[in-house]
């Protein structure tokens, strides 16, 4: 795992690269306790929304650990990439040493429980996080050829995983076995 940093921020609190990280590379696994849709707590705000949707009606909850305070970018720098039962953060371009370490939540919100205000500060910000399939087709687009759209969500919309997730999952296993 990278060296990772916590600190306050603009939207309370985020996760900073410690050092450089090259695209492609893993950056943390997501921990905390897999919890059911319908086992979910209400959540009043999104200052409480510590869940990250990992399947249909799957969401990983809070851990305690750093991968709770990874924050929301509509120009993120890194991607969820879920295998099995793991859900890593990967980069998908170079961050370097002190930058803010986001995702773009909408990569993994299918039925969301919330929808949230953006507040990321992005020239390209939509000004609210929503589910993947309200966003716009070049942006669902980008994020299925970077690899970081889960199956359950390229499922929805194509009956099927993408080839692109499939090479990307292929990659990713053959990178593992030269390790």
């Amino acid at each position: 795992m990278k060296r990772l940093i916590s600190q306050k921020c603009p939207t309370g609190r985020g996760v900073f690269a410690g050092e450089r990280i090259f695209a492609g590379e893993e950056i943390l696994t997501f921990l905390g306790p897999l919890i059911r849709r319908r086992d979910m707590p209400a959540i009043h705000s999104q200052d409480e929304d510590y869940y990250l949707q990992v399947g249909d009606n799957l969401f990983l909850g809070p851990s305690g650990e750093i991968d709770d305070y990874i924050n929301h970018s509509c120009d993120p720098n890194s991607g969820v990439v879920i295998e099995g039962e793991t859900s890593k953060l990967v980069a998908i371009q170079t961050i370097g040493r002190g930058e803010q370490i986001r995702f773009d939540y909408s990569t993994t919100m299918y039925k969301p429980v919330l929808v949230m205000k953006c507040s990321c500060g992005s020239p390209v910000c939509r000004g609210k996080v929503v589910d993947f399939i309200l966003l716009p087709d070049e942006v669902q687009a980008k994020y299925i050829a970077l690899g970081v759209v889960p199956e359950y969500i390229t499922r929805r919309i194509t009956g099927r995983p993408s080839r692109i997730q499939r090479e990307f999952a292929a990659a990713n296993l053959l990178r593992r076995q030269i390790r």
